[in-house]
């Protein structure tokens, strides 16, 4: 009978050189393994998330940019309601406005002892508009406070009455008492179907 002799262990000061050499292998292999797979992915990876940062902040750019549209449009229809009904209720055309603006003329002058004979009218057709500049002077003696009423009655108007220019004639009493020309405005619109006012948005 045969004696096998016993397999030699493992030994560390022996083997130390052939364990580092198949560590080293692994390792080599690992990173050649990620060199060649993981890191390209990894690439991949980091384009696709900085496309997606590019692709969020041109969303969120264009979203501010309809944001602000919106915002223009809404802006718009509001002004153009108001335009209208301005031309509607408030501009009117002469025939409908004359009368009771020379109602209140003789009013304001009656008010301030102003004699109505002379307030003088004057009207005059306002270029590439379609409107009428319908103006009022009125001969105004009296003191500043006399002026202040006058003025904050003119600006109470229902008939938006514009002061377009306060001119001193004269003075008296040392400048207590003043002589004044004040010249005052309202507009018409043309009547229907001449000039339209501006179309609503559908």
């Amino acid at each position: 009978m045969k004696i096998r002799p016993l397999k030699r262990g493992l030994d560390l000061r022996e083997d130390l050189g052939w364990i580092a050499g198949v560590l080293g292998a692994l390792l080599l292999l690992n990173a050649g393994f990620y060199l060649l797979l993981n890191r390209p992915r990894l690439r991949a990876l980091e384009e696709l998330q900085s496309g997606g940062n590019e692709v969020r902040r041109a969303l969120k750019l264009q979203s501010e940019r309809c944001e602000t549209m919106r915002d223009l449009v809404r802006r718009y229809d509001e002004e153009t309601e108001r335009l209208a009904d301005f031309y509607a209720h408030r501009l009117g055309t002469q025939a409908e406005r004359m009368t009771s603006i020379q109602k209140e003329i003789r009013a304001i002058a009656e008010e301030f002892r102003i004699d109505p004979e002379a307030v003088d009218f004057t009207t005059e057709a306002m270029q590439g508009t379609g409107l009428t500049r319908f103006q009022i002077s009125f001969p105004l003696t009296g003191g500043y406070p006399n002026l202040r009423q006058f003025i904050s009655r003119v600006e109470k108007s229902d008939h938006l009455l514009i002061v377009d220019e306060v001119q001193l004639t004269g003075a008296k009493e040392g400048g207590a008492m003043l002589s004044l020309t004040i010249r005052i405005s309202t507009y018409f619109r043309p009547p229907e179907g001449e000039v339209q006012p501006p179309p609503r948005r559908a």
